[in-house]
């Protein structure tokens, strides 16, 4: 089985591709066969570079650092902002191919923690660039923290060919306008309407958010995927599913995300037991690495390979090593996990809800529905399981636990895959329990 695409503690952009992707998309070309992901601007240990980082792989599983996807005029354009500094970096990118030409949307804003926001289109005759802005198509300058925030676009079609932006942030949360088909630009209104809310935190919610959003139709259903908590540390994945592009989206026990639930959490930062972690070979003695798990799983997108016909989750996470953090130590007060990658997951449908294998992807197998044979058998047979459980409502780190199978779980897919932690091939299952808790499990 082969190795996955990135490893813990090698901090190369080139010698190891998926390091320093943040808020990564994915899009697959189908005039190349390449996969392209764009991410936001940033450097870690790579010179600080502006417009659009992109990589691509033919596989989903190795990847390789193209370069910058704007071109100058794009850049000197998006960083416009009149009497105020310009904008250092560009942030969340959502690409496209439609009709023959490459889309790209990209968020500027004012500065981080900011609800003052552009996104622009922009758009490339080649999915590597240079691109070349169209125009804006969601813009909150000027607007108060009350309202939503133009950034992390993303788009969505619906069944009848019309198209959809879903933007927004934990200002003033998520939403969704319409654009047209045609141009990528907006149908019918301005880049000043904000359109329709489709979520919000509820007021009594300790957890900021949401963020991140994606909303993907799968058949007659739409699933509005997006991240609550701190990205740097308790960063998180949900969901809620609706008939309508427009809401309302609603958690597995019928709980509106507009104001109400804060979503069906299908992934946070966790912690697997690990005797041989996939890192460097480089490390030397005196390197005070050690495994500390995943911090930070989120803003990601679903993607469907459509020749292919597989379904994946693409996100950054953090290096949870203990040395890579800063902020205080003390309970309660925020830390920043600062090494991020991106991470590549299958994803599944059973009962009508994602999940997501809990090892990232390796070309393994497809994983198949848990039979209620399968269930029986191993609630029965004393078989040891290392065990995630992720709460919808706590969001610090899950360190597994081992017993036997859950006597309270009810659905999820089986399958084997790489594992990260020790080496070798494992046998996962990945589902819900009763009480609409997202659920891991590694056969030990």
């Amino acid at each position: 089985m082969r190795n996955p695409g990135f490893m813990l503690n090698l901090h190369s952009r080139i010698e190891n591709p998926c390091f320093e992707s943040h808020d990564p998309g994915m899009m697959y070309d189908p005039v190349s066969g390449y996969c392209y992901s764009y991410s936001t601007d940033g450097g870690i240990t790579t010179p600080y570079c502006q417009g659009i980082q992109i990589r691509r792989s033919k596989d989903m599983v190795d990847f390789e650092y193209v370069g910058m996807a704007l071109s100058e005029a794009a850049i000197a354009e998006g960083r416009d902002n009149g009497e105020f500094p310009p904008t250092k970096g560009f942030w969340a990118p959502y690409t496209e191919y439609v009709n023959g030409e490459y889309r790209m949307y990209y968020s500027a804003t004012k500065g981080f923690g900011s609800s003052e926001s552009r996104i622009w289109l922009a758009v490339a005759d080649k999915p590597e660039g240079p691109f070349e802005n169209r125009g804006v198509v969601a813009d909150t300058w000027g607007t108060t923290d009350a309202e939503p925030n133009a950034i992390d676009a993303h788009v969505v079609d619906t069944a009848d060919g019309r198209k959809y932006l879903i933007y927004g942030s934990f200002f003033g949360g998520i939403f969704v306008k319409e654009l047209d088909p045609a141009n990528g630009l907006c149908l019918n209104c301005e880049a000043k309407d904000l359109g329709t809310r489709i979520a919000v935190k509820p007021k009594d919610s300790y957890i900021d958010g949401p963020e991140g959003a994606a909303v993907m139709r799968v058949e007659d259903k739409y699933y509005l995927f997006l991240s609550y908590g701190w990205l740097g540390d308790d960063y998180d994945i949900r969901v809620g599913v609706s008939d309508y592009v427009e809401g309302p989206y609603l958690d597995r026990e019928g709980k509106s995300l507009d104001g109400v639930s804060l979503g069906q959490k299908l992934a946070g930062s966790y912690k697997f037991e690990a005797s041989n972690p996939y890192t460097s070979p480089n490390k030397k003695d005196d390197d005070p690495w050690q495994f500390g798990g995943f911090r930070g799983p989120g803003h990601g997108v679903p993607f469907y390979h459509e020749p292919w016909d597989k379904y994946f989750f693409v996100h950054h996470v953090r290096d949870g090593a203990w040395n890579l953090h800063h902020g205080s130590d003390k309970p309660g007060d925020r830390m920043t996990f600062f090494m991020h990658y991106m991470a590549v997951r299958r994803m599944y449908f059973v009962d009508g809800w994602p999940v997501f294998a809990p090892e990232l992807y390796t070309e393994e197998p497809s994983a198949a529905e848990v039979t209620a044979e399968q269930r029986t058998a191993w609630k029965q047979d004393g078989s040891t399981w290392e065990i995630i459980e992720f709460s919808n409502f706590n969001n610090k780190i899950k360190e597994s636990v081992t017993g036997t199978f859950p006597a309270d779980f009810i659905c999820g897919v089986t399958g084997t895959a790489f594992d990260y932690e020790n080496g070798g091939e494992c046998e996962f299952v990945s589902g819900y329990l009763a009480n609409n808790h997202a659920v891991w499990l590694k056969r030990k």
